[in-house]
């Protein structure tokens, strides 16, 4: 996976997060493998980037 697709997906995550469909990043994670981002797991594995997702829908789905 290039940069080009890491930063797709990273993409794609922040916008489900700011979609505020979402309650945190274990379904933002599931959304994105099914849309056919296979490596969506292991690219969102780190605890800051898991908060900042969090976050997000938290202050979205207000």
């Amino acid at each position: 996976m290039n940069k080009e697709e890491k930063l797709e997906v990273f993409k794609e995550a922040v916008k489900l997060a700011n979609s505020g469909k979402y309650k945190g990043w274990k379904k933002i994670q599931s959304q994105l493998v099914k849309s056919g981002h296979k490596r969506a797991p292991e690219l969102l594995d780190g605890n800051k980037l898991r908060m900042i997702l969090d976050a997000q829908c938290k202050l979205a789905r207000r």
